[in-house]
């Protein structure tokens, strides 16, 4: 009976295929190890294409460097340096879209861009990867390849075979699959240095409140230590380049090459950075999806104080809409666009007096400002206070400023009434 609930899969597959796929010999395909990339492996293979998968290291905890047994051949790739430039773009634009971060429409056109290099490089003639005919990602993954690789075909075997998270389940054990199906039949997870999703499965359900074994970046904030911990975070033209903490052992460390990570590891402890989501998807369709991304809330919220402190009211008003159409046209798979690159000009130019630092405070889940200096702040303490005169502002003189501020509304309003 398992072999017969196989055998039909495959039959459907060979099926489908040879309508969409004709023709196809060989194909790279976008592996993570997990249930989708193994189960189109397999019936790639099983209808006869040869398969180069290609393991794409973007800062996750897990990647899988091992060959499959379905695959002719298998490639590691290194792409975090790639993916932190990426990041860091998405950092200077305030990176959130919808109230939530933006996270695979940073990272789905740096796969891309690996994926067409290998399959370049191989020779073949088509480029597979696993997203679904749901998600915002199959439009991200195949804007981008339209651009970098328009000579090759790209297939979306889930989508284009109409599969289901129970029967990938059901072949992975009909097949004897060296795969652990068991967390996979709960929900489904995308993790990279910036964020770890966890969507589909139990989370189907709007109303089914977050198990404990969904979250392994963060622990529960009940569970986080009662002891305040701060953290100082240094930017350059709106970038970060390093962060101070001090440790458990009252010594102050500083870290300049992997802000992230250890970003995601303070205020991981602290329970920081759990994100409950309703995604509105590109397709027209709402999902649900949690978020664990420490590192990139407290990045962001960093930024935009100091941003605070250095931009004028004008200039925020103006970067706040370029900030928005930038997150929405990167969210639609807008990455390869002229458009994007447009706002990335502004973006760059405003970016030229956000330098200074940060200091967050963090404890049980929340975090917050506590402190922020910067050479370029148009904040002068002399001036916001009440205790000094003269100079270059004397408070006696928004008298007059008062009289007129609003005239026009005034007037207006005593006209109607």
């Amino acid at each position: 009976m398992a072999n017969a609930k196989s055998n039909l899969l495959l039959e459907r597959v060979r099926k489908i295929s040879n309508e969409q796929y004709a023709g196809v010999q060989d194909v790279v395909l976008a592996y993570s190890g997990g249930l989708d990339s193994n189960v189109i492996g397999s019936l790639l293979e099983g209808i006869g294409i040869d398969v180069i998968t290609v393991s794409i290291d973007m800062g996750q905890r897990a990647v899988h460097t091992k060959k499959p047994p379905f695959a002719k051949k298998h490639v590691n790739v290194d792409a975090r340096k790639e993916f932190w430039e990426c990041i860091k773009r998405g950092i200077k634009a305030n990176c959130t879209h919808e109230g939530h971060f933006n996270s695979g429409g940073i990272s789905r056109p740096v796969m891309a861009r690996v994926l067409a290099e290998v399959a370049k490089k191989e020779g073949v003639e088509a480029i597979a990867h696993g997203s679904s005919g749901i998600g915002n990602d199959q439009l991200r993954m195949e804007n981008s390849l339209r651009v970098l690789a328009p000579e090759l075909r790209v297939l979306a075997p889930v989508r284009d075979w109409d599969l289901h998270r129970d029967e990938e389940l059901d072949y992975v054990k009909q097949q004897k699959m060296d795969f652990d199906a068991k967390k996979m039949h709960k929900y489904s997870t995308d993790e990279n240095m910036w964020a770890r999703t966890v969507r589909q499965g139990v989370l189907v359900s709007e109303a089914q409140p977050p198990t404990d074994d969904m979250f392994e970046w963060t622990v529960d904030p009940s569970d986080a230590p009662a002891e305040k911990e701060y953290v100082e975070i240094q930017f350059e033209n709106g970038m970060p380049v390093g962060i101070c903490h001090i440790d458990e052992n009252r010594k102050t460390v500083c870290e300049t090459k992997d802000v992230l990570a250890l970003l995601n590891k303070l205020g991981g402890r602290h329970g920081i950075g759990r994100v409950d989501a309703i995604d509105d998807k590109i397709v027209g369709l709402k999902t649900r999806e949690i978020y664990e991304c420490p590192g990139a809330i407290m990045l962001v919220a960093a930024h935009r104080d100091l941003e605070r402190l250095t931009l004028t009211a004008s200039e925020l008003d103006v970067k706040k809409y370029i900030d928005h159409e930038w997150n929405k046209a990167v969210y639609y798979g807008g990455w390869h666009t002229r458009l994007r690159r447009y706002l990335d000009a502004f973006i760059d130019e405003s970016q030229r007096v956000v330098d200074g630092k940060v200091i967050l405070g963090m404890s049980r889940g929340s975090f917050w400002v506590v402190g922020r200096k910067s050479a370029h702040a148009l904040y002068d303490a002399r001036l916001g206070n009440r205790q000094t005169s003269g100079g270059a502002w004397d408070q006696k003189e928004a008298r007059h400023f008062a009289k007129l501020y609003g005239l026009q509304d005034t007037i207006a309003y005593m006209i109607v009434d």
